[in-house]
């Protein structure tokens, strides 16, 4: 019992004490006059007073602790209602929640009479509470974050998102890739680039090539005589580069282009391509380097997303702040907007009525189903049953009045 329902039992028990003082004090008047009455006739209206006071008393009484208890512990035929009832009440109590409150009709009248967009941007505008709505939020995403570090959730996160990447088509990405690179302005550069390449790696190679050509040459030829072919085939080669790297309208730069066109035409829908390129992906992703690379930009990233929301003054959390203020603001001020978000929230809110309407009910139900019956009874009459006591006592005096002026219209018509 927390302190509320600690006031409350003092209270209910003072109320209790009161009304049975009352009952009592009635039952005293009553045997009082009775004794007197021969004695003192006039008291024959007070007599009555008593005696129909007590049996209000004695009636509500029995009313009132019918409810939650049998009265003086017998078992009186529909006594206890609350415990006895307990599950009957709680599906009643659902029935009436879903049938009265939850009804489309209902709620729609209702939301058409509130403007929620500007309670919302009123409510949002105030620093005080856009501030503790962003605690909230940064609460619920660092529990988040939380959640995520767990190992096994980290492993399922990944075999999902290995799923969704293998059911990606790779060809309209390739297609797009290769648009880029074919482009003419790409393509110059692509092609200065193999340029430069080719020659850098023919200088570098140079002993290697003439190596190969040499033991292509016939035994016959003089080394002399080959070695002058060898640096004229390469020369030829360097100067072939050099022109072509040199001349931006050279015809080789044109065919290269074309053969770059043809081979985007076909790219995309050629299969052997796109098996080669989830392949490599596939290759690239399971990677231990790049398994690792990513696990640790996981990790600093998660460290310094924790480390912000969990600091009130971060940039993070002020940002989170600032949008919330300026959202309210703007929900003020922008009737547009304004509309808008009425028109989602009045949607979201009927959507929620109409597809959770029985479930909630079901919920109020079993809910009450599993509470236990003598602590549903004492926990409903600690709540209600102060009010109750004022009707015993309203019942008492009620009951008095009732009995003095049935005495009264009596000896009038006696």
């Amino acid at each position: 019992m927390n302190d509320s329902e600690a006031v409350m039992s003092r209270r209910l028990a003072r109320m209790r004490w009161i009304a049975t003082g009352l009952l009592l004090a009635m039952a005293a008047l009553f045997v009082a006059t009775s004794l007197l009455i021969p004695r003192y006739p006039r008291l024959g209206l007070v007599q009555a007073f008593a005696e129909a006071g007590l049996i209000g008393a004695l009636a509500d009484w029995f009313a009132v602790t019918a409810l939650f208890r049998h009265p003086l512990g017998l078992p009186i035929p529909h006594t206890a209602i609350v415990p006895t009832r307990k599950d009957e009440i709680g599906r009643m109590l659902a029935d009436f929640i879903r049938d009265q409150f939850l009804v489309r009709e209902t709620v729609a009248a209702r939301l058409e009479k509130v403007d929620l967009a500007a309670r919302a941007g009123e409510w949002l505008s105030e620093a005080d509470n856009a501030r503790n709505l962003g605690r909230n939020i940064s609460v619920a995403l660092v529990w988040l974050l939380d959640a995520t570090g767990n190992a096994q959730l980290r492993h399922v996160v990944r075999e999902t998102l290995g799923a969704v990447l293998d059911r990606a088509p790779l060809s309209p990405a390739l297609q797009a890739g290769l648009d880029v690179i074919s482009s003419e302005e790409h393509l110059q550069a692509v092609v200065d680039r193999l340029l430069r390449t080719g020659r850098e790696e023919l200088l570098r190679n140079r002993e290697f090539v003439r190596q190969q050509i040499g033991d292509q040459s016939p035994w016959w030829l003089p080394k002399m005589v080959d070695r002058e072919i060898q640096d004229q085939l390469i020369g030829a080669l360097l100067r072939a580069l050099d022109e072509i790297g040199n001349d931006p309208n050279h015809p080789a730069r044109a065919r290269f282009g074309a053969l770059m066109i043809d081979f985007v035409a076909s790219a995309g829908d050629d299969p052997e391509l796109n098996r080669q390129g989830r392949a490599l992906k596939n290759e690239f992703l399971d990677h231990p380097a790049v398994q690792d690379y990513f696990a640790e930009v996981w990790k600093k990233s998660r460290e310094f997303l924790l480390a912000s929301l969990r600091d009130p003054h971060s940039l993070a959390r002020l940002a989170i702040d600032g949008e919330l203020r300026g959202i309210g603001h703007g929900l003020r001020q922008d009737s547009e907007a304004n509309t808008q978000v009425n028109r989602w929230l009045r949607d979201l809110i009927l959507h929620l009525v109409e597809n959770w309407r029985e479930p909630l009910g079901n919920f109020i139900s079993e809910t009450v189903e599993q509470w236990d019956a003598a602590d549903t009874s004492a926990r409903i009459e600690l709540y209600v049953g102060r009010d109750l006591q004022f009707i015993r006592i309203n019942g008492t005096l009620v009951g008095g009045l009732v009995g003095v002026a049935i005495y009264l219209l009596w000896g009038l018509v006696g």
